[in-house]
């Protein structure tokens, strides 16, 4: 009988966000597999696979208070490897715009560790302004980037107009790259990152 069936989630989970790391270890044999397939629709590199895969169950383990909180863990594990899965790909949009700028002798690269800092500190900047949106405008702004829906498939899922999406989705857009541009420092990539907002 597999392994899924016979344990308790409930209590594996419970045991977790308690510090249990033989419980977390149970946890990671059952589900390392599953999130390796979704990941490796994004990025078939073993070597980036492997760092986004353990990535996702690093990120389940820093936050395993959540875990006595959660209903699903199947419907979770999916959530945090795709928020994962999105911060690598905005990651690799920044990195190929800084390389771009250098191609065209715009931009003096700094070293990927540097790189790598100031985009966390975007990326948080970024969630920061997103949750202090109105909840219907969050919640759009979240379909279009977290889920990449369309304009119409928005307003179809929320039935309201297509009109009415797009203003919300650009006036949540505008406040997130104003709100980067008045708490990040000044930097090329603090620009390079602000694009990466810009309505569609």
């Amino acid at each position: 009988m597999p392994l899924e069936i016979i344990y308790n989630e409930k209590e594996l989970l419970a045991r977790i966000a308690g510090g249990d790391r033989t419980a977390f270890k149970g946890l990671y044999s059952i589900y390392f597999p599953h999130v390796e397939r979704y990941v490796i629709l994004f990025e078939p590199s073993k070597r980036n696979l492997d760092e986004l895969t353990q990535d996702v169950f690093v990120r389940i383990w820093e936050k395993r208070a959540r875990l006595t909180e959660v209903e699903s863990f199947k419907d979770y594990l999916f959530l945090v490897s795709r928020n994962v899965v999105f911060n690598y790909i905005r990651a690799l949009k920044v990195r190929q715009k800084l390389r771009d700028l250098g191609d065209s002798g715009e931009y003096s690269s700094e070293s990927d560790s540097e790189n790598a800092l100031l985009f966390k500190q975007y990326y948080q900047l970024a969630l920061d302004a997103i949750e202090k949106l109105p909840a219907g405008r969050r919640r759009i702004l979240k379909m279009s980037v977290d889920q990449g829906l369309t304009l119409d498939e928005i307003a179809a899922e929320l039935n309201i107009s297509r009109s009415g999406v797009k203003k919300q989705l650009y006036a949540a857009t505008a406040f997130v790259r104003q709100y980067l541009r008045d708490n990040g420092e000044l930097s090329l990539i603090l620009f390079v990152f602000i694009s990466l907002f810009e309505s569609r």
